[in-house]
């Protein structure tokens, strides 16, 4: 029920975040600074629909909305965003993944994703979701320092695999509920899902 409803909350806020960009204007710029200023107004419009959201829904674990000002991020940076070979696992695999409440659940490991970043080879396990959708769940070198201790997240799409790769975009790295509410329960990303980079980028405490 957890992963779920986070896949299907974060979908929405990038849905509402493109209609808000669709209204943004744009004036004619070079063609590489155009893509870049384009993908940071696309990731900055996301992060304020999804600060509204959590200001207004009733499941948010915002407590005190009234003082709520938004999350913390850090800067947009496009060099965190890159494709990873998938190494898909035999189907049916399952692993049983700690809950920040002490207790475990079955998650079905999808694939293997290799990747490069800041000159160091990388490596994660992405899980699948009952409604068919990727779940990948990390640690990094900013975990109980600059974001959550218990990890952060990210949701993939499966019609996203091309050729047996993936884009993976870390700007788009969320905090789970229990971050800001520890009423909430969420799954903390297995030992081998850490990577030893300091990846700056997404959502910070």
């Amino acid at each position: 029920m957890f992963k779920n409803k986070f896949f299907l909350v974060f979908t929405s806020v990038i849905l509402v975040a493109i209609i808000i960009y669709s209204f943004v204007d744009s004036q004619e710029k070079p063609a590489s600074q155009a893509l870049s200023n384009d993908y940071a107004k696309t990731i900055l419009a996301s992060r304020q629909a999804k600060d509204e959201a959590l200001k207004t829904e009733k499941d948010s674990p915002i407590e005190d909305k009234t003082n709520f000002k938004g999350l913390h991020y850090f800067e947009v940076n496009p060099v965190y965003k890159v494709v990873a070979t998938l190494d898909k696992l035999t189907s049916g695999q399952s692993i049983k993944i700690a809950m920040t409440g002490g207790e475990t659940e079955e998650y079905e490991a999808f694939a293997n994703l290799k990747f490069e970043i800041d000159g160091k080879k990388c490596a994660l396990k992405v899980f699948k979701t009952p409604e068919g959708n990727l779940f990948l769940p990390f640690r990094d070198l900013t975990s109980n320092k600059e974001t959550y201790g218990a990890g952060r997240y990210l949701d993939l799409k499966m019609e996203d695999i091309k050729d047996q790769s993936i884009e993976i975009d870390f700007n788009l790295s969320y905090q789970p509920y229990c971050a800001y509410n520890p009423s909430f329960t969420c799954p903390v990303p297995p030992a081998e899902n850490f990577l030893n980079v300091a990846l700056k980028v997404g959502e910070k405490m």
